[in-house]
């Protein structure tokens, strides 16, 4: 997969970041939201999503192109008020291919 590099911390992350506009959900708690992934690593995303500030682990499915899906448990690490947003940290991947997000680093 072949991801232009929209990284605007580079230095902070192990993992380069690629652009992406991909369908996630999110389960935090008892809620159940949609959210769109912006941008993708091995290491975390930023999700556009509008969550409650208590909110800090979650479970989101991130549907990669030709329809696999990546279910992962991820830490939120920072968040953004205006669009709503969060930067996640991938703590475990529960399902998916890892490595195809892996080789696009």
């Amino acid at each position: 997969m072949e991801w232009p590099d929209l990284d605007p911390f580079p230095r902070r992350r192990k993992y380069t970041r690629r652009g992406v506009q991909l369908e996630a959900r999110v389960r935090a708690g008892a809620r159940d939201l949609i959210a769109t992934a912006e941008n993708i690593s091995p290491g975390g995303a930023f999700l556009r999503v509008d969550l409650p500030v208590e909110t800090e682990d979650l479970v989101a499915t991130i549907h990669l192109p030709h329809g696999r899906g990546l279910h992962v448990h991820a830490r939120i690490r920072w968040r953004r008020s205006e669009p709503p947003g969060i930067g996640v940290e991938f703590a475990t991947f529960l399902e998916g291919p890892w490595e195809e997000i892996s080789r696009s680093s």
